[in-house]
This record gives structure tokens, sequence and C-alpha cells, in this order.
């Protein structure tokens, strides 16, 4: 069992106090139990967190709390929002796209948003919860996740929709709609950074329609559109309309010749010489599949020999500034490692859409208070420190809380005899007895179907 809830934390009170225009006491009071609960290691599992606040709610409580109470998440997010625009003064950014997996084994058919989908990461097909999350950085100390969304499978029908009918949406519809709202939030126009699977043309013409800047991984197997050596004609012998070909976009940069390398600078402290991280050619060119003209970067990366190649509408940028801008999408990759492994959100096997919703906003809203920690150390004056990793932070707050136990367990016996008590009743459990079946009726009457 870990450390007992000993003392309520104020980096969660005054942190989530943004909240209380939705919520009443009682149920603000959960929510910063629960999110206390998980910062100090208690995972998202309701039996858990019952025994790390030391049974002072149990499991049913918390169970209703987050799946029946009259809550409104919208409300919660728009105030996550409003909260996050006054605690920053925003004036530019990236705006970073991409979506993970929530993954599942046991009773899975009845878990909110549970599918058999494709994970690429084990390639595997995996019961998951699929969800989409828009991110922000203002590439140094400033980042935190805006909203995210449930992806909702277009064919298949689950016992926890009830017979409600979703209105399926791509991912890149999801990642739009976001986009869309954070603009009408009051969020600037920020550069949008995404990996391959939403470097596509639906979503990239969406991206024109906003009038957004963008940088995008795209696959290699992009054809490319390229000036015919010779004109071509139709079969009656008109010009063409179409006055190109295709060729593979791999096949395009080998006819590339300039080639630039990118890294570090020679460090004189550390004796470090000059790092080439990346060699990279460079084209503006037109996809067939894509609308609009690009300029298109090949990265290749020496130390792990891979190669990526990556677009953008800004055709004035140079090489160096489009890798290090794309550069900053690694924060959404580092949101997901903390989201998984501190704050356990593949744990939350909570069965409504209301519960699945606050136990993901739960895992936003503690990434928010972790970095405006750092942000609050860094921007202090005469005090001011270097930022800590996120894992920093929340290890801080488990030492705060390690210290109040053991002034409790010093001074307060009631709080001492209630921990004894509660660990000890969940150190065994009796296995169930064993019933012998007996005959309870036998009949000869045809048609009776027999057990399977």
């Amino acid at each position: 069992m870990k450390i007992p809830y000993a003392k309520e934390l104020p980096f969660i009170i005054c942190g989530l106090s943004f909240l209380q225009p939705a919520l009443t006491v009682i149920q603000y009071q959960n929510i910063c139990m629960i999110a206390t609960a998980l910062i100090l290691g208690g995972k998202m599992n309701l039996t858990k967190i019952s025994c790390m606040l030391l049974k002072e709610k149990c499991v049913s409580t918390l169970s209703h709390f987050l799946s029946d109470a009259k809550i409104s998440t919208s409300e919660m997010q728009n105030l996550y929002i409003l909260n996050a625009l006054k605690t920053y003064k925003i004036t530019n950014g990236y705006f970073i796209i991409d979506d993970t997996m929530k993954h599942h084994s046991n009773f899975c058919k009845w878990i909110h948003g549970a599918f058999i989908l494709f994970d690429h990461a084990l390639g595997t097909n995996v019961k998951a919860t699929c969800i989409v999350v828009l991110y922000y950085s203002d590439g140094a100390l400033i980042k935190f996740p805006i909203s995210m969304r449930i992806f909702i499978k277009e064919k298949g029908k689950m016992p926890w929709q009830k017979r409600k009918v979703k209105e399926f949406k791509t991912k890149n519809e999801l990642a739009i709609e976001m986009i869309e709202q954070a603009l009408k939030k009051g969020f600037p126009e920020c550069t949008v950074l995404a990996d391959a699977w939403f470097g596509v043309g639906p979503f990239v013409k969406e991206l024109r329609r906003l009038e957004l800047s963008y940088i995008l991984e795209v696959k290699p197997s992009f054809n490319v559109r390229e000036k015919c050596k010779e004109p071509k004609l139709t079969k009656t012998g008109k010009i063409a309309k179409n006055q190109y070909d295709l060729i593979k976009l791999p096949k395009f940069f080998e006819s590339v010749s300039c080639v630039i390398k990118c890294g570090f600078a020679p460090d004189e402290k550390t004796g470090q010489s000059v790092k080439t991280v990346y060699s990279i050619k460079i084209a503006t060119l037109r996809f067939n599949s894509i609308p609009g003209k690009h300029r298109v970067i090949r990265s290749f990366c020496p130390a792990k020999n891979t190669v990526k190649f990556l677009l953008t509408n800004e055709l004035t940028w140079e090489a160096a500034k489009i890798i290090s801008s794309y550069s900053y999408r690694w924060v959404i990759e580092e949101f997901f490692r903390n989201a998984k492994q501190l704050t356990d959100m593949e744990g939350a096997t909570v069965r409504s859409e209301q519960g699945v919703t606050i136990a993901l906003y739960l895992v936003f809203y503690i990434d928010f208070l972790a970095h405006n920690e750092n942000y609050k150390r860094s921007i202090a004056e005469e005090l001011s420190q270097e930022p800590l990793t996120v894992p920093s932070v929340i290890r801080r707050l488990q030492y705060e809380n390690m210290v109040a136990f053991i002034e409790r367990v010093q001074e307060d016996e009631d709080f001492v005899r209630k921990w004894i008590k509660v660990t000890k009743d969940s150190l065994e459990r009796n296995r169930k007895k064993h019933k012998n079946l007996i005959t309870i009726d036998k009949s000869d009457e045809y048609g009776i179907d027999e057990a399977a």
C-alpha cells in the first residue's frame, strides 16, 4: 500500500480552484481528493484511491461521483481554458495534434469507448479507447493540453452506448474541431504540428481554410507532381490538361543535389565539438493528393539511420527553422508518457462516458499544474530556478505528503489506528467455498433444451 493521503496539498486545492463555479462543495472536494491520490501514486483505481484516503470515501461513492453526479464536463473544460488563457499571456506558439490509446484487458465491452482498434506501436489489434489530443506549447516553458476527443468507430455496437446514435468523425475532423474551438476561445493563430497520420489532404485543406501555418510529417508513399519534359497529348492529338508526371517522394529527392547539415555548435565548457544531427535536402513542390504548394524537407538522422519528410506552407522558411519548429511536437509525447506512467491514464476503467471524460480531464489538469509550477519557478526574478521535469514535480509533492504523514504518525493516534485497520482489512481475502452440484428436478418432458 502507498503512503496514505495525509494532508491536503495546496498545489491541488489552489490549482483546481478554477473549477469551483461548475461544482458543488462536495464535488470539488471529491475532485481534489482523487487528483491528490493520483499524484501520490494511488493509480486510477477506485479501490486503491479509497485505501489512499483511508476509506473516508468508499468505492461506490467515488463511482457514483464520476458516473452519475450532475456535472457538466463541458463547463469544466470551458473554465479550464479560460483559466489557462488568464494564467499565461499567449501571443504565439504551436498547436500540437496527436492521438494515443488507453489499453484495456478485462470487461472491455462495459467500458466506455473500448473498441477493437489497431495499435501501430504494437502492430496488432487491441481493445482500447482512442483519444485525439490538442496540446499547446510556446516552444519554451509554457505547455499544457488544451482539449481532447474520444474517437468513436464508425461501425460496431457497444453495450455502453445504450442505443445512443454517435456521429462518426474522423481523427482529422476531431482535430480541426478542437483547433476551431481553441481559436474561438481566444487562442492566437498558432503553427500546427502533427505526425504522418495527420499529414493528409483533407487535414491540410482544412488548415488552409483556417489560414494557419503548419508543419506536418508526410509518408514517403506520396506522389509529387513533376513537370513533363515533353508535352503530353490526348488520344486526339490535343495538348493534355495535366502537363506533369507523378514521381514518388523519395525518388524526387534523389535528384536534389544540395545537402544542408544541421546540428549543434561547439561547447567550450564541455569540450564538445560541432555535432551534425541531420542531413537535409529541401525543395518547393506540389503533391498530387495534397492541395497547394509546399516547402518540403527530407531529413536524414545518421545516428538512428532514419528518414523523415516534413512539409510546411511557409515557403520562405529555411531548413533549420522547419526542423527546429517541428521538434517541439515531442512535448505531446512527453505528455502521453507522463499521463500513462505518473497519473495512470490507461488504468481508468470507469464504465460511463462522463466518468471517462472526468478521469481524462483530471490528467489534463495535473499536467497543466505541473508545468505551471515550473513556469513560476523560472520567472521568480532573483529567486528564479531551473525548470524541473514533470516527474520531479510529482516526486516533490510525494515528498511533501511523506513529511506530513510522518508528522501525523507522531502526533495523531487516531490516524495511526485507522491506517493500521485499513491496511489489515486488505491483507486477506477468503476464497469462495466450493459448492457441490445437486439434482434439483428431473423430467422426461419432450422439447426441453439440454444445457450447453
